[in-house]
Parts: C-alpha cells; structure tokens; sequence
C-alpha cells in the first residue's frame, strides 16, 4: 500500500517509493529505497518533501499528529498577491524576451534560422523570474494584435518552466523544456501575415496554411545546431491530442510524448487566457475548468499537476492533502488567491472530520504536493452531490 507522509516522518525501515517536488533533481538521493542508515534517514528527514512510502515493503507510519492544519473560520489573504514593483519587473523582462522573440521570427523569415544562444539567454531569464510566476503570467496575457504569437511563446516557455518543476524535472531538463515551449510556434513565422494577424475566425483554406506550422517549425528547428531533441518533438506535436483528434499527424496515446503532452496543456491554456484586441479571453479557473471537460485531449494527471503549478483548481474535486487528509476544492475567489481546500476525512483514521479549510501557501510547507483522488474508490455516494453538500458546510454521509 502505498501512503503519504512528511518527510520528518521518515523512520528506519521504511521503504521509499518517490517524493515530490525537488527531490528528484537532487544528485544524492534515488528515487526508491529502503531506509537502513541513520544517515540516509537524516537526509530524507531534512528534505522538508512529503514522501510516498509503500507499506507493502518496508515499515508503516504511525497516524500524523503534528500536521493537524489549524481550524479558521474564513480563509486568510493569500500570499500569492503581487505588488507594483513585482508587475514593473515582470512586464521589464516580458518586453526584453518578446523582442528577441520577434528578431528570431524575423531572422527565420529571411532564413537566417534560430540564435540558440539568445534563446538560451531568455530562457535563463525568464526561469530567474519564476518567484513570482503570477506577476510574469499576468503581464503576458495581454497580447496585441501585432505580437500576440511573440508574447505567447514567452509566456508557453515560462509555463513549461514552471510545470517542469513542480513535476521534479532537474534545471537541465525544465532549461530545455522552456526552451520547447520558446520555440514551439517558429513555423508561425512562414505563415502570410493577413492570415497569422487575422482578427476573425480563419476560412477553410487559412486554416490548412496555418495547420501547416508545426511540420514547417521542425524543418527550421532540424537545420538549426543546438537545439534539444525535445524542442523539436514539441514543436512538431504540440497539436496532437490524446484521443487522436490533434493534427497534423493524428497521433493518440503513448505515440505522443510526456514532453509534448505538457506543451499542449501550457500551449491551450495560454491561447484560451489571453487577453487579445478582439477577444477578453478565459480567466485561469474558466479555462481549467474547460480544459479538464475536454475528454481525451489533454493528459489528466498532467493536467492536474498544471493545474497545482499554477495555484488554480476547479472547485468540487476531491483531493489528498496533508498526507492523510482527503479535502474538495472550494470555488476560487478571485484573482491572486491561492486555492482553498476543504479537509473533511482522514484516510488514516478512516473516518469522516470537522471541516477545515485549508489555504495552501498559508498552511502547507514547501514541497508539499496535492494528490487527486477517485471518489469512486473512496465513497459510494455520488460524488458531485458529496461534495456540493460539503462545500456548503454539511457533513457527508459515509464511506464505502
């Protein structure tokens, strides 16, 4: 059975079977193992990560007494708010790495192909940025008409950056990723302008040149030196989905890499959020929201961990948190909030609990992950009606 513990948990004997956050770009650590010194307990013990251990393998944990989130009646600020001079900085670096952007379109209209060191260097840039991703993201979604597809390849590189991480991607890897999601739209620039700068909906005939966008991408990218193998499967494939419905070569399922899956989740989400001259665009929940409906085109348990890499849940899911606290997601209350948790069982006691909200940046440390569950596997009732009651503050029925 596998089970979710903090780390300072940890016991001798225990056997480990991942962890989150930056656990796996640490050069120390495997990413399983049986705990049998003092001195790897006292490494696991000072990672502050939560930890998945297989009780089927080694020792179990003893309940969780000193995680108990504290009881408030209404949910505190959050610390996800930004201030004037974050938005100044922000909006300094979008500008610098959108004009770099434009110059590379530019060059590759003329055939002068990719300048993989200035690409790097707005990658580094825009990775040093992520302290404050709100700030960053919000400056990028508004997109004029005239550098709309230079903007949103900044702001796909720097979702790709942020998703890589908080999967546990090492610096190398999440670098490359951003540079995928960078370079992702390059065949955008063989594309006739009335037809990339068009304001309306694209004619059947518009829509078969710019489908052709990716195919042309890869061409430039394969004759550029130092670009990463990822970029060039990203930028070929970022309009596939998983159901087979993608283009332009309709691949489904495992055809289609975890690399690619993330690009076309940071890639719709910003086309679906930006805030455009002749569209007001999507906000964060609505798109989400969207996106997770869309049956068979966009990776769940990818999207889910998109959704946490950016602080934007759609409210009634049912989720891990705490190790052992099952919780629903509450409706979001506005822009620069974190989202809110509602705890109301224990998947160690095995019984239901007086609600808790739950604010994650206020309550939960660093590295702490938010794990979906099936309802199915936990309770018999229906879980939408489960959980609007529990939203509304009564309590649940019982478990299966």
């Amino acid at each position: 059975m596998l089970k979710s513990i903090r780390s300072e948990q940890a016991t001798l004997g225990m056997y480990v079977h991942s962890f989150s956050g930056g656990w796996l770009s640490h050069p120390l650590w495997r990413s399983r193992l049986l705990i049998s010194s003092e001195q790897e307990l006292t490494r696991i013990r000072s990672s502050n990560c939560e930890i998945i251990i297989d009780t089927a393998k080694g020792r179990d944990a003893p309940p969780p007494q000193s995680i108990r989130a504290p009881v408030s009646p209404a949910p505190m600020r959050a610390s996800g708010r930004f201030g004037r001079a974050d938005k100044v900085r922000a909006t300094e670096l979008a500008q610098r790495s959108k004009t770099i952007v434009d110059a590379m379109f530019a060059d590759c209209r003329l055939g002068k192909g990719v300048p993989t060191t200035e690409i790097l260097a707005v990658v580094d840039d825009i990775a040093s940025s992520l302290n404050n991703m709100a700030a960053f993201i919000s400056v990028t979604r508004l997109k004029a008409q005239d550098d709309q597809t230079y903007t949103h390849s900044v702001a796909v590189c720097a979702l790709m950056i942020n998703l890589a991480r908080e999967l546990g991607y090492t610096t190398d890897a999440a670098r490359d990723l951003g540079m995928a999601g960078l370079l992702h739209d390059i065949g955008k620039s063989t594309i006739p302008p009335d037809i990339l700068l068009k304001a309306g909906p694209l004619n059947e005939a518009e829509t078969i040149e710019m489908r052709r966008h990716p195919v042309q991408g890869h061409s430039i990218l394969s004759a550029t030196t130092g670009v990463p193998a990822v970029a060039l499967d990203v930028c070929q494939h970022h309009h596939e989905r998983l159901d087979g419905s993608g283009y332009p070569f309709g691949l489904k399922g495992e055809a289609i890499s975890i690399a690619t899956r993330m690009a076309s989740i940071c890639d719709a989400y910003d086309a679906m959020t930006s805030i455009r001259p002749h569209a007001a665009g999507k906000s964060p929940l609505e798109a989400v929201t969207e996106m997770e409906s869309a049956d068979g085109q966009f990776d769940r348990a990818l999207l889910f961990r998109f959704m946490g890499s950016i602080g934007v849940y759609p409210a009634g899911k049912l989720v891990r948190i705490l190790g052992d606290r099952l919780a629903v997601t509450l409706p979001h209350k506005g822009q620069g909030m974190d989202p809110v948790f509602r705890t109301f069982y224990s998947t160690v006691e095995t019984r239901f609990l007086q609600h808790c909200d739950v604010i994650l940046t206020d309550c939960l440390a660093e590295g702490t992950t938010v794990i979906a569950e099936d309802p199915g596997s936990w309770f018999s009732e229906s879980w939408p009606t489960m959980a609007a009651r529990i939203m509304a503050g009564e309590r649940p029925v019982r478990p299966t």
